[in-house]
């Protein structure tokens, strides 16, 4: 009687207890996480595709601006002097901009050229002088950035590239009096900006122009000089203040 008996409580706890095992626990509307509705708010389309966001304080796009500047050629190995710009322009957005530039040369003989006609009595290596340029440029800015001034305030800073084509002026320098000639151009250029107000901004351009130039070749086998065309790099760095309207 008693081994019957125990026999029917082990087999009621057992079902009892298997019942439970496979019996899944209810839970609460609190406890369930629905992925899908998860991926739609945090995973959508647009958000395939990332890029920075900054707060720019002083902006470019859709503005004229006129740049006032002053500079030096610095890779003429027979003249010196200074250099007059001025320059127009407007963005139509942050990254993309158009200008005229208009450049005037006052340049004269050097240390090293002046040295060279007084050891050789007059005569002078064949070369030409840069007096000036006008022209036409499209610039992209790929560069912003601010940058701490000693801890103390906020720089905006931004850097572009131009490519531009126009005319430049120059002079076909001759012993008996230097010929003055126009060819077309081409310019490669790297400017920088510093904005310290909303209307005002120090700008640096490092600027290179190619022209196809007649210049003169002495022949000493022949005991004359003749005219010959030779691609010119003309190089300039220039600083000025620009004026954002």
């Amino acid at each position: 009687m008693f081994k019957k008996a125990l026999l029917i409580f082990i087999l009621t706890t057992s079902s009892a207890m298997a019942q439970q095992a496979t019996t899944p626990p209810p839970s609460s509307g609190s406890d369930k996480l629905d992925v899908k509705k998860l991926e739609q708010k945090y995973w959508a389309a647009k958000d395939d595709d990332f890029s920075v966001v900054q707060n720019r304080r002083y902006t470019k796009a859709g503005r004229f601006y006129l740049d006032v500047s002053e500079g030096i050629p610095f890779n003429d190995p027979f003249s010196t002097g200074q250099m007059t710009a001025g320059q127009i322009g407007y963005f139509f957005n942050e990254r993309w901009g158009v200008d005229f530039n208009y450049t005037k040369a006052n340049l004269h003989d050097n240390d090293a050229m002046s040295s060279f006609k007084s050891q050789f009595g007059g005569v002078i290596p064949n070369h030409n002088v840069f007096t000036g340029s006008q022209m036409a440029s499209v610039t992209y800015v790929p560069l912003y950035a601010k940058m701490s001034w000693l801890d103390s305030s906020i720089i905006y800073f931004d850097m572009g590239v131009s490519v531009g084509a126009g005319m430049t002026d120059y002079d076909i320098a001759r012993e008996e009096g230097n010929t003055h000639n126009s060819a077309l151009a081409y310019q490669v250029g790297v400017n920088e900006q510093i904005f310290f107000a909303e209307h005002w901004a120090l700008r640096f351009d490092l600027l290179n122009n190619f022209t196809n130039e007649k210049q003169q070749i002495y022949s000493a086998s022949r005991g004359s000089a003749t005219l010959s065309n030779k691609m010119i790099n003309d190089s300039s760095m220039i600083l000025g203040i620009t004026y954002w309207h």
